[in-house]
């Protein structure tokens, strides 16, 4: 699952909040989601399968790769087109 990382805010002396990291700019998670890659999620174990689609950045597709590699037999992360993702199994993101 892909993180979000919030800036960190300190109050300066007119009471309004300000960021500790000038020149970061908000971005709305629609936008972010619209931008990343479709990944194809395969995993296996004994005879059971599991296969999905989910949007991800690459850092968070190599962490999912080796997370699931701890715990199943076979594990295949790989980025896909667009219009490959069969929509039937699709993890959508958390609204």
């Amino acid at each position: 699952m892909a993180m979000i990382k919030y800036p960190l805010y300190k109050k300066n002396n007119s009471r309004n909040f300000t960021l500790v990291y000038p020149g970061l700019t908000t971005v709305s998670f629609d936008r972010i989601i619209t931008y990343m890659q479709y990944y194809y999620v395969m995993c296996q174990k004994g005879s059971l399968v599991h296969r999905c689609y989910v949007q991800l950045d690459p850092e968070s597709a190599d962490i999912l790769h080796d997370s699931l590699e701890q715990r199943y037999d076979l594990v295949q992360v790989c980025a896909v087109p667009r219009n490959s993702v069969e929509p039937d199994i699709v993890i959508a993101p958390a609204p």
